[in-house]
């Protein structure tokens, strides 16, 4: 084992590598003296009203401000939607031709069929000119529509691991150390058995993960792939694996009770109930530290078993029929994809950039750390999911099937749980089942 500042060194020798192998040929894009008197200028001229429906009123409360400090003259009414009704809203307004934002957002669990509604701006095209090449490789499926167009840019990304109770790793496995977590839980067997080990001396009372719904999500997510082709969804070649681990852990027992997002679900979180919890950047803030609020230093990160995965995301895009087309997308560039917003975003509310030119410029602040580092005993989150689980997170282009299937999920997960003679078999049929329903123009198989 690796000892003090060898192993100190190493690990931030084993950062600049990861950062250089994955960012190498961004380029500098510093502008020469006159670019940037032609731009200031620029900035200055332009004029006009956007509107931005978002469902974060502290972060436009942050950064409308900042934004106008380089953008006077352009002025932003924002409206604040939850993301629950957002959708509907949107389709609302366009079905009647009268409210409508120029930046529109899209929650993951519904971002397919709003890009299939076919009424973003292609941001690869002129004046644009965004380049695929210019945002983390994995980030690029889940920003394209069905047409292989780009037509959005990540508020955050979201890849994800398993937040744990330190005291209760401790307690069950022996350590409560990351690297050597990675070792004992290399794939979902070897998770298994731990759990099945927990169980028993807890008495039961101690589980792996809250419920079905947690064990389905990262499953889903580390078998990510295309399998959706026109109105043909494979949906067999892109569940049966999942489901099937998801229903031996089930059976074996080491799943908790909870389903995800509701109020027992995030008590638990403080109860010492369970020893893991998904997690991406996002989940410090809104989830770990606000459901735990004694739990200061007791938490950690580590990989999942078996991959990477993605939780939760926004995608960020431009309304084509947008009279202040210009206007809109300079807010859009602002927060971002420039280096300002973007570093202001990181400091403030975590968030962790989709663009790579973000960490060619900013390896310090990935060295800093968060203010969320503490709360998890010191680890450096973010540097953590640099180096372990972004390098193989797996994206998938969005359709309106991929939110159809999402849907179709939280009806039917629940009952996995309170149902004993649901197997993975009789799941997967059911699942295909209500797919067809709410598709019925596709071939579901």
């Amino acid at each position: 084992m690796i000892q003090g500042k060898t192993k100190k060194g190493l690990t931030m020798l084993l950062t600049l590598v990861f950062l250089t192998a994955i960012f190498t040929g961004c380029g500098s894009n510093e502008p020469s003296t006159p670019a940037v008197a032609e731009q200031a200028k620029k900035t200055e001229d332009l004029k006009a009203t956007i509107k931005v429906w978002d469902w974060d009123e502290t972060f436009l409360k942050t950064m409308i401000p900042e934004f106008n400090k380089v953008y006077p003259n352009i002025k932003v009414e924002y409206t604040v939607v939850p993301s629950k009704d957002y959708l509907q809203k949107l389709q609302s307004g366009i079905a009647s031709g009268s409210d409508v934002p120029d930046v529109i957002l899209g929650e993951v669990g519904s971002r397919g069929k709003l890009f299939d509604l076919d009424i973003l701006e292609n941001l690869e095209k002129t004046p644009y000119n965004l380049k695929k090449e210019q945002l983390l490789d994995y980030v690029v499926p889940f920003m394209s529509n069905s047409k292989n167009e780009l037509v959005g840019v990540e508020q955050s990304i979201t890849p994800a691991g398993l937040a744990y109770r330190r005291d209760l790793a401790k307690k069950y496995f022996g350590t409560d150390d990351p690297v050597e977590l990675e070792k004992l839980l290399p794939d979902w067997n070897a998770f298994i058995v731990k759990g099945v080990e927990t169980k028993e001396k807890s008495g039961g009372t101690v589980t792996m993960l809250p419920g079905v719904g947690d064990a389905y999500t990262v499953l889903k997510g580390q078998a990510a792939k295309e399998y959706v082709n026109g109105t043909q969804i494979d949906l067999t070649s892109r569940l049966k694996e999942p489901l099937e681990t998801v229903f031996k852990m089930r059976d074996t027992g080491i799943l908790g009770k909870y389903e995800m997002n509701t109020p027992g679900w995030a008590a638990s979180m403080s109860k010492g109930e369970n020893i893991f919890y998904l997690f991406a950047p996002w989940s410090a803030q809104w989830e770990i530290a606000s459901n735990d609020k004694e739990g200061k230093g007791r938490w950690g990160l580590v990989k999942a078993p078996g991959g990477s995965f993605t939780r939760g995301g926004t995608s960020i895009s431009l309304y084509r029929d947008s009279k202040v087309k210009e206007a809109a997308w300079a807010y859009i560039q602002f927060c971002y994809l420039t280096d300002e917003g973007t570093k202001i975003t990181f400091q403030k509310f975590g968030n962790i950039p989709g663009i790579k030119s973000f960490y060619e410029k900013n390896r310090d602040l990935i060295e800093k750390g968060s203010e969320n580092d503490p709360f998890f005993g010191g680890q450096n989150l973010t540097k953590y999911f640099l180096e372990k689980i972004v390098p193989d997170v797996k994206g998938e282009r969005q359709t309106k099937y991929e939110s159809i299937v999402n849907s179709v999920f939280k009806t039917l997960y629940p009952l996995w749980t309170k149902d004993g003679s649901i197997n993975a078999g009789s799941a997967l049929e059911k699942f295909k089942a209500e797919v067809k329903n709410k598709a019925p123009e596709a071939t579901v198989k």
